[in-house]
């Protein structure tokens, strides 16, 4: 088996997801607020979380991708997650992340997010990484660009969740941006 790729930032650990982050995942996806947004529908049970951290995993074995753990120095608790989907054969990463409520509008997903492209570039290669967030996220925007993204348009009717297709706002950033 392959090993993990923890990384570290001033504030932040980024790791595994492990079966016992079960409640924290729950705890977080159970949340309409942080799923409005979200291509996932609000969890209504323990076991949509098990299934999420088994499809995280599947996806590093197969390398698809990476999909951290984010947790705070000094507390095992896991307040959200992020990472990246590989399509190696032009080099480029589609990035994903949520975080828990109470931990919005403190600067964590920016560093958790600069992180994880520092990974990317440097560790795997990727050339470019791509975003798409719903038009209404002006939020998940703001972070996008602290992180150094740049926005590229609109994707019109690219996505379909929650019942209804998606348009959605194309964020990017290129390795030699940083």
């Amino acid at each position: 088996m392959k090993t993990f790729p923890e990384l570290e930032t001033d504030r932040l650990i980024l790791r595994r997801i492990m079966p016992e982050d079960e409640a924290d995942i729950f705890a977080i996806f159970s949340n309409p607020e942080v799923t409005r947004f979200y291509d996932l529908d609000t969890f209504t049970d323990r076991t949509q979380a098990r299934d999420l951290i088994e499809r995280h995993q599947t996806q590093f074995e197969k390398d698809a991708g990476v999909r951290w753990g984010i947790t705070r120095k000094g507390s095992p608790r896991l307040i959200g997650t992020g990472g990246v989907g590989w399509q190696r054969w032009n080099f480029s990463a589609i990035l994903g992340y949520e975080l828990a409520r109470e931990f919005w509008n403190q600067g964590i997903m920016t560093e958790a997010i600069r992180a994880m492209t520092g990974y990317a570039f440097t560790v795997v290669g990727m050339n470019r990484i791509q975003a798409t967030i719903e038009m209404e996220n002006a939020a998940s925007a703001r972070v996008l660009q602290k992180a150094g993204f740049q926005e590229e348009g609109v994707l019109r009717e690219w996505g379909f969740w929650k019942g209804g297709f998606r348009d959605v706002r194309c964020f990017s950033l290129l390795r030699k941006d940083g």
